[in-house]
């Protein structure tokens, strides 16, 4: 394993490659699915980085699947649309309780407590 690789979408794809990112461009579940699967075969990638708005159409069997593989490491990028903010903001609160050891919530923009 020797390199990084940024599953994206369409719309993504060439923001990563102008970053100097392998990049592999899928648009939905399966094709999210088929390229992982073929990154880990080939043993080439020691990070593979799927962009969130594909993160969160994969099944969640197959992304806790994912997040538990260590070789290589397997992970979400953090998505700006705000339709997949809920998730991006769930997954935060997951990892933040794994590291500290708290559940912490967030309030809507402008929320009262």
């Amino acid at each position: 394993m020797t390199d990084a690789l940024v599953i994206a979408t369409p719309a993504t794809a060439t923001g990563f490659r102008l970053g100097g990112a392998r990049t592999i461009t899928a648009a939905d579940a399966d094709q999210t699915i088929a390229a992982v699967t073929q990154e880990i075969a080939d043993g080439r990638a020691a990070v593979i980085a799927v962009h969130g708005a594909l993160w969160s159409l994969v099944g969640p069997s197959v992304r806790a699947a994912w997040t538990k593989q260590a070789s290589p490491l397997i992970l979400s990028l953090p998505d700006e649309d705000g339709e997949v903010s809920a998730a991006k903001d769930a997954a935060l609160r997951d990892l933040l309780a794994r590291a500290i050891g708290y559940q912490i919530t967030f309030t809507p923009s402008g929320g009262q407590q």
